[in-house]
């Protein structure tokens, strides 16, 4: 229920202007406390504004300076698709890894299920920690300050120890023929040890990166379950890369 009272409370505001903390803990019949939680991750998004006892919605709504946009970045309407559609695959009680990146951050921001997540995404992590709902888990690791992700040695031997439903895998680079790249040796060996501690992976990303290829393949076709992208994507793209028995959704902002 988290996602769908934070867009009714979004909808309210938008409506009165301002609400208080009361006033909105009296119409969803949660505690005030419940409230805050929810008007924090809205505010860090950049929808709404905190003001002492309630919250106010912009006069011009931006998301600015915020872990949110920070790490969406380009295409956010295309990311936020994708990562609603994502969320939409984890059953409640399953365990689900969500590896650092943009799309896979649109996940956490659409996942409202009772559900484990192993992250190596501090931005993720972030964002899940204020769902009641989500054990969040952070694999550990050396923090890359230009992602705001945990690698390294340490991240691959505690992945070792989760196994996981459903793996949400980001990468750089997809090429119908050659698979998934990266630029970074130490993430791909981090992808590799998550694609080995998943039942099933789903690759989540934007149409753009169809046809790029960066100079390191972690990980060919057959490792990947399904792919979710966008409805940009060329049919020849999706047709090839059906051929390898990988289930392709597309979706619209």
């Amino acid at each position: 229920m988290t996602a769908g009272r934070q867009e009714k409370i979004r909808y309210l505001l938008q409506k009165h202007g301002h609400l208080t903390v009361a006033e909105l803990a009296a119409e969803f019949n949660v505690s005030e406390m419940t409230i805050r939680r929810d008007l924090k991750q809205l505010a860090l998004m950049g929808l709404i504004q905190r003001e002492h006892g309630k919250a106010v919605y912009p006069q011009n709504p931006q998301i600015k300076n915020t872990v949110f946009t920070t790490r969406i970045g380009e295409a956010q309407s295309e990311k936020l698709s994708i990562g609603r559609a994502a969320a939409g695959l984890i059953n409640e009680g399953e365990s689900v890894i969500l590896d650092s990146g943009t799309t896979t951050l649109a996940i956490a921001l659409a996942l409202d299920i009772k559900c484990t997540v192993v992250t190596n995404s501090l931005a993720v992590a972030e964002i899940l920690s204020m769902r009641e709902d989500i054990t969040t888990v952070l694999t550990g690791g050396e923090v890359q300050s230009t992602t705001y992700s945990l690698l390294g040695p340490m991240t691959r031997e505690n992945l070792d120890g989760f196994y996981a439903d459903k793996l949400f895998l980001s990468a750089t680079g997809i090429s119908t023929e050659k698979g998934l790249s990266t630029s970074s040796m130490i993430e791909s060996e981090v992808k590799q040890a998550m694609i080995t501690s998943a039942r099933e992976v789903i690759l989540v990303a934007h149409s753009a990166k169809l046809g790029h290829i960066l100079y390191h393949t972690f990980a060919k076709w057959e490792k990947v379950n399904q792919f979710i992208t966008d409805a940009g994507a060329s049919p020849e793209q999706i047709k090839r890369i059906e051929q390898y028995g990988v289930k392709v959704t597309l979706t619209s902002p």
